[in-house]
């Protein structure tokens, strides 16, 4: 009998050795948050001390966990034919006020980061330095980070500088000497009332699509849901035409143009105050517009011309002779400008033949 049983208690102890393995499922790993660091004072010696990008900085990946967003404008401030992209970042907690009248009153601790780059013939980029404004208490504060050799990094500047560069535009080669300005020489462009401002951000300059990393989207829409801009008050709104739309009218494009490259100087409260030429897109006065108006000094700036615009005849207009100018005296705008902007002035030209 024992010899019977042998086989199954042998079976049974074989039976109680298998087990059912366990499956494991892999945890994630969890993802750190970099949190975005700016400094009270000045600004950090490297750009990216900031951790406005993720990774390599050189790829300008944004941190958008981090609350950097990127934007582009419908019109743009000609910098030479540098490309440029163009990032926001809103502390966690701030917004936004909606306003379609004026440019966007942006919260204390507000950056906006501007990055100047060229398109090389083997399908990379030169980067050549990269722009903060940072939104103090107490105004706006320019940070100017000049890009090294390896294109690894960029440092901060605060006496600018120049490079000479050639790059092909319209399909021409261009040699000329870029400036990087120093810190003082951003309030030629930026001033507002003997402070300075943005030029850019303006509802009107932002109401457009963007390609995002999750998809196609208004970037007044993505600011709204980001959480950083308060819900629009205006079922209809405005929107600045490109340079280039022409499904759009040529006077709203040309207003559009002078208003982004012309009026941060050429209005009431800019550095030109005094000419009497204001450009901003709400003027709707034409003397103050230029219409046959006298130039307050004449000089070299005139080219012996009588009038800001002479209307119906651009090449007896000093508004134009001013953007075809090449001399330092005479020609607008007097900085940031070494290329004549071609598209720009067959612009302006067309707008003021047409009148």
């Amino acid at each position: 009998m024992l010899l019977v049983l042998l086989p199954f208690l042998l079976q049974c102890n074989k039976s109680e050795d298998i087990t059912t393995p366990t499956i494991i499922t892999p945890t994630p790993p969890e993802t750190t948050l970099v949190e975005v660091t700016v400094p009270d004072g000045k600004g950090f010696d490297l750009l990216s001390a900031y951790n406005f990008f993720e990774g390599a900085i050189a790829d300008l990946n944004p941190n958008t966990e981090g609350g950097v967003i990127p934007y582009d404008l419908n019109t743009t401030l000609f910098s030479d034919y540098a490309e440029k992209a163009r990032f926001i970042y809103v502390p966690e907690g701030q917004q936004i006020p909606f306003d379609t009248t004026s440019t966007l009153n942006l919260p204390t601790g507000t950056v906006l980061i501007k990055h100047f780059f060229y398109p090389k013939p083997d399908g990379t980029e030169d980067y050549i330095e990269t722009r903060l404004f940072i939104k103090r208490m107490d105004g706006w504060q320019p940070e100017i980070y000049e890009w090294n050799d390896a294109q690894t990094d960029a440092e901060r500047t605060v006496i600018g500088g120049t490079r000479q560069l050639t790059i092909t535009a319209n399909g021409e080669q261009r040699t000329f000497n870029y400036l990087i300005p120093n810190q003082n020489q951003c309030k030629n462009c930026h001033a507002y009332n003997g402070d300075i401002q943005p030029i850019g951000p303006t509802v009107s300059n932002l109401n457009k699509l963007y390609d995002y990393a999750d998809g196609s989207a208004n970037q007044l829409d993505k600011w709204q849901a980001a959480g950083i801009l308060s819900t629009a008050t205006h079922s209809e709104l405005p929107k600045w035409s490109s340079i280039d739309d022409t499904s759009t009218s040529l006077h709203d494009r040309a207003r559009a143009y002078l208003a982004v490259n012309c009026s941060s100087c050429h209005r009431r409260e800019g550095s030109a105050a005094n000419s009497g030429l204001y450009l901003d897109y709400h003027n709707q006065d034409s003397l103050s517009l230029g219409f046959w108006k006298t130039p307050v000094a004449a000089g070299n700036g005139s080219g012996g011309l009588s009038f800001a615009i002479h209307p119906g005849n651009a090449d007896q207009s000093i508004l134009l002779y001013r953007m075809i100018s090449d001399e330092v005296e005479g020609r607008m705008p007097e900085i940031g400008r070494e290329l004549l902007h071609e598209e720009g002035i067959d612009l302006i030209r067309e707008w003021i033949d047409s009148m």
